[in-house]
Formats: C-alpha cells, sequence, structure tokens
C-alpha cells in the first residue's frame, strides 16, 4: 500500500520535524519576505524624497531579512547563528517595539509581535 506522507517535511531541510520548529520557520521565512518586501516598496513611500529617509526605510527592510534569515540558519543548528541569531532577535524587538510606540502603525505592530514572537522562539533552546 503507499502512504500518503509528504514528501516535504523539514526533515528533508536538515531540522527536527515538531510544530514549535515548523513555526519557527514559517515566522522566520515571514520574517524575511516581509523585509524584502519592505525593501521593494521603498520608492512607493519614499519615491518623493531623496537621501537619509529612504536609506533608512529600506535599511531597516534590511536588517529584517536579515534577522529572518539567521534565524534560518539558527534552526539548521549553526551554533555561532543560535548566538547570532537571539541578539538580533532582541535587538529587532527593541527597535520595533520602540518604533510601535512612536507610530502605532498596523504594520509596524505586527512587526513587533513576529519580532517578539521569534525572540521569544529562539531563546527556548
Amino acid at each position: 500500500m503507499h502512504s500518503a506522507r509528504s514528501p516535504f517535511t523539514l526533515e528533508l531541510l536538515g531540522m527536527p520535524n515538531d510544530p514549535i520548529t515548523a513555526l519557527d520557520l514559517a515566522l522566520s521565512t515571514a520574517l524575511s519576505v516581509g523585509g524584502l518586501g519592505h525593501v521593494a516598496l521603498t520608492p512607493f513611500y519614499y519615491g518623493h524624497e531623496t537621501g537619509i529617509n529612504q536609506a533608512w526605510f529600506a535599511g531597516s527592510g534590511l536588517a529584517l531579512t536579515l534577522v529572518g534569515m539567521l534565524n534560518i540558519l539558527r534552526l539548521r543548528g549553526d551554533a555561532t547563528a543560535g548566538v547570532m541569531s537571539k541578539a538580533a532577535n532582541l535587538g529587532a524587538t527593541s527597535f520595533l517595539g520602540f518604533a510601535a510606540l512612536q507610530n502605532r502603525e498596523a504594520q509596524t505592530i505586527a512587526g513587533f509581535a513576529l519580532a517578539a514572537t521569534l525572540t521569544t522562539l529562539a531563546m527556548r533552546k
């Protein structure tokens, strides 16, 4: 009899196959993709401006992308990336928490919640 198991498992990616790791991977990927979207949207939000505002907006998106990538490396079991992702998660959570207090925009609050959740997941190991 043929099994209906999915060939796409976390073990295929070199990660433990448990629901918390799957959530961690999904949120890390979401943060990376969201950061890339942030960079891509820079011309739409700051197309009328030049200089420092564009650089800060695009740089923030790049930072989010890199934090997400560090989290993915942490999930692969890299010890150095594990330490670095914990520090990066704490920094991102602090920065986004401060930003959410300042502008109270839905996307900033969502980014803060995502970073806070990833920080919690990163600290569990």
